[in-house]
This record gives structure tokens, C-alpha cells and sequence, in this order.
């Protein structure tokens, strides 16, 4: 999975107060819509809880044959034997997660600067933003001036994430990205598959007008 990372279409997922069987039906609609990759993103769990949920998540992906990452928590991470992690900037360093997870898992790095992209080596791609306004990134965002020149200067791939819509792709079609990730435009959809369906086609078209 990691030599052959897919990017384009990168769901994070909480499951927040569904239950779970409904959190992973909209799951599974996602990536029957076209969701390449899952990050499980779970803040309010304690590290059973984490763990028996990602238990489930797991089972999904792999039935789907697609990546299954972990927001920070190298444990949950090593527990479950997931893909890998995703890491922001004050979780444990890019270089001490590689010697714990071991070369073939995936590990994704959150950044917002270009001076920090001195400090990726070990990573198999980037995660750039938000963008916009979020309930969840009300501040710190950056603007697609710096997102550009990240994607031009990276040696790894870029993705970007907040408040990632149909309307908002349009604005980054002049933007190498490797693609998108998204929060609520999959997870609040009244038809997840559906929504999934045209973000990616719409990134897609993106793609091939460059």
C-alpha cells in the first residue's frame, strides 16, 4: 500500500455520537463512493475505546483493500498493527515514529509553514491546512499562496484539508496537490457515497485539465 499511496480522495473520520454501526455504514458508502484512504480520528475516546472502534475500521478497510491510518496515536497505531499513522507538529517526531512503526507503514506529517518543511524527512506525504474556516480550525489557516508553494517545493506528496467542498476544489486547480482530505462534506452527507463520488470526479477533473 505505501509504494502504490492513493491520495486523492482522503477521508478523516470520528465517529462523534452515532452510533457504531450507523459510523460505519457512512464508512463503507465513502468508500464505495471512492474514498482512497481512512484516517480514524478519534479525540474524545479513551485508548480502549479508540482501540475497539479502529478494530472495526479496520476490518472495513482491509475488506475494501484500502489504507487505514491513526491520528497521533502511535499506540492505537502499534495495537491495531494499522497502515500507519498521521502525525501533527507536537506529536512525537517524524524520525522516532519511523523506528517504532518500521519502514512499511505510512506515516502522514500536518504542517502550515514552508520552513517546516525541513523537518519531514521520514514522511510518505504532507498534510497542508486548513484553508478554510472550520468548526474545528476557527484559526491558523493558510492561504493557497503558501499551500502552492508547498506543493511546488515538497519532495513528498500533498494533501490538503478544511472546509473542502465541491466549490472549494475549483480554487486549487492550478495547485500540484496529490489530493484532498475531507471532514464533513463526506461525514454530515445525506448520501455519503454520492458525496465521496463527485468530490472525487471533480478532483479528478482538476487533475486532468493540468
Amino acid at each position: 500500500m505505501k509504494n502504490n499511496l492513493d491520495l486523492k480522495l482522503y477521508l478523516v473520520a470520528s465517529r462523534g455520537k452515532r452510533s457504531d454501526e450507523v459510523f460505519l455504514n457512512i464508512l463503507e458508502n465513502a468508500i464505495k463512493g471512492g474514498v482512497n484512504i481512512i484516517q480514524l480520528r478519534e479525540k474524545e475516546l479513551n485508548s480502549r475505546e479508540f482501540y475497539e472502534l479502529g478494530k472495526k475500521v479496520q476490518k472495513l478497510c482491509k475488506t475494501y483493500e484500502i489504507p487505514f491510518l491513526i491520528n497521533d496515536r502511535i499506540d492505537i497505531a502499534l495495537a491495531l498493527n494499522a497502515d500507519g499513522v498521521h502525525l501533527g507538529q507536537e506529536d512525537l517526531e517524524v524520525r522516532i515514529a519511523r523506528k517504532l512503526l518500521g519502514e512499511k507503514k505510512i506515516i502522514g506529517l500536518s504542517l502550515k509553514t514552508l520552513e517546516q518543511l525541513d523537518f519531514i524527512e521520514g514522511a510518505d506525504y504532507l498534510g497542508c491546512g486548513a484553508i478554510k474556516t472550520t468548526p474545528t480550525k476557527e484559526s491558523s489557516l493558510i492561504s493557497l499562496e503558501i499551500l502552492e508553494q508547498i506543493c511546488k517545493k515538497s519532495p513528498i506528496p500533498v494533501v490538503t484539508i478544511g472546509g473542502i467542498d465541491e466549490k472549494v476544489i475549483s480554487e486549487l486547480k492550478d495547485i500540484a496537490l496529490a489530493g484532498i482530505a475531507v471532514v464533513r462534506a463526506i461525514m454530515d452527507a445525506n448520501d455519503p457515497c454520492l458525496s465521496a463520488k463527485k468530490l472525487k470526479e471533480t478532483f479528478c477533473a482538476n487533475l486532468s485539465s493540468k
